[in-house]
C-alpha cells in the first residue's frame, strides 16, 4: 500500500532547496513587482545568515 502510495501520489517537498529556489529566482528574474512576487519566498541572505549564527552558538 505505501509503495503504491508513493508511486502515484509523490508530492514535492514544501521546504525548497537552496539551490531549487537560486533557480527559479534566476528564471523570473525581470518582474514587475518584486516585493509582490517574492513576498512568500524564503530570504536566501537572511537563511544563510541564520544558518551561521546557529553554527557559532553551537560552538560556545
Amino acid at each position: 500500500m505505501e509503495r503504491y502510495l508513493k508511486d502515484n501520489f509523490e508530492m514535492p517537498s514544501k521546504n525548497s532547496s537552496t539551490e531549487a529556489l537560486r533557480r527559479w529566482r534566476s528564471a523570473v528574474a525581470n518582474v514587475k513587482n518584486r516585493r509582490r512576487r517574492f513576498r512568500m519566498v524564503a530570504d536566501l541572505n537572511k537563511r544563510n545568515q541564520d544558518e551561521v549564527k546557529r553554527r557559532e552558538i553551537q560552538k560556545i
